[in-house]
């Protein structure tokens, strides 16, 4: 599934769903179903070699902003059906970006990388 709307691109092999919006943010679920998740950033410091794995993420949770001069978003890798169990979360700058959310047969992959490199 493909979600693009305010420069925000979302590649994944699962839904992608909006569960709230107000007049400046939307915020869209993506459940993983329980899994490992691995994070992948791309041009990481040389002292990360690989990933940052996140163990047992129920769903992944992202608050963007649909104003014009806002390109900031938050991900949330959620324990639990609620959005209040964050485990981790961080922002992004997501202008010329795009999220992958790839299913694996046992973990989920995500690889925040730049528009037009693989």
């Amino acid at each position: 599934m493909n979600y693009e709307k305010s420069n925000l691109k979302i590649v994944s092999d699962f839904e992608v769903k909006a569960i709230n919006k107000d007049e400046y943010n939307i915020d869209l679920i993506i459940n993983v179903e329980l899994r490992c998740v691995n994070l992948y950033l791309y041009n990481l410091p040389s002292y990360i070699k690989s990933r940052i794995q996140f163990p047992s993420v129920r769903s992944l949770f992202i608050r963007f902003s649909t104003k014009d001069d806002n390109n900031i978003c938050t991900v949330h890798f959620l324990s639990d059906s609620g959005i209040h169990s964050t485990m981790a979360n961080f922002e992004i700058d997501y202008s010329g970006l795009v999220i992958e959310v790839i299913n694996k047969n046992f973990f989920v992959d995500i690889k925040i990388r730049q528009e037009g490199i693989n």
